[in-house]
């Protein structure tokens, strides 16, 4: 997902998913995470800690802690998070259009596009791996130093054959700064600089 977005819903969550906690969700579920959160929140009045933002037999699938919550709370709850699954089954996750759960592989909720890249998103980020983990660092280097957040594809200029591979590549970039933010490790950027970036905000 793009780092913006994921941190547009850990900001309308009202803390209600911890820095530590990746969401691993595509663009096109944006949406209807969002509105779930926001959701949640309500229902929840702060009491609510999410456990998992992610994708289950490739339906998206939000887990909440609702120990010590009345029933009427986790009921509410648990409606919130089934509506947004059963929203997901017909939501491309990678691009917010009309999709499909396939289940070649994984099973995951794809529009007919981004099935037919599908192969090839999968071997361009094998094949990229160091070069995207060098990208992430120097995005967060970056940021560091200026003491604020910019859109990644704003400071990650790379050059590929065509825009199909460069999408590919800042959709990785997204990815993996949104993932060391929450925990992981990239090669070459300390851990001790984690606290400091996720203080950080898009001006």
């Amino acid at each position: 997902m793009r780092f913006e977005y994921d941190l547009e819903i850990r900001d309308l969550a009202g803390g209600m998913v911890p820095d530590g906690l990746g969401m691993d969700i595509g663009n096109g579920w944006r949406e209807i995470a969002t509105d779930a959160v926001i959701r949640l929140s309500k229902v929840a009045h702060g009491r609510l800690r999410v456990d998992k933002v992610g994708e289950k037999w490739g339906l998206l699938d939000i887990r909440p802690l609702v120990r010590g919550l009345d029933d009427d709370t986790i009921h509410a709850i648990f409606d919130i998070t089934s509506q947004a699954r059963s929203q997901s089954a017909n939501v491309c996750e990678l691009c917010g259009r009309h999709g499909e759960v396939r289940s070649a592989g994984w099973h995951r909720v794809r529009c007919n596009d981004c099935e037919a890249e599908h192969v090839r998103r999968h071997e361009f980020v094998g094949w990229h791996r160091k070069d995207i983990a060098e990208a992430a660092a120097y995005y967060i280097g970056v940021c560091l130093e200026h003491g604020r957040l910019f859109l990644v594809s704003n400071l990650i200029i790379q050059l590929w054959p065509d825009d199909i591979d460069r999408r590919h590549f800042i959709d990785e970039v997204n990815d993996t700064v949104g993932w060391w933010r929450a925990g992981s490790m990239i090669v070459g950027v300390s851990d001790d600089l984690r606290e400091e970036f996720r203080r950080l905000r898009f001006r």
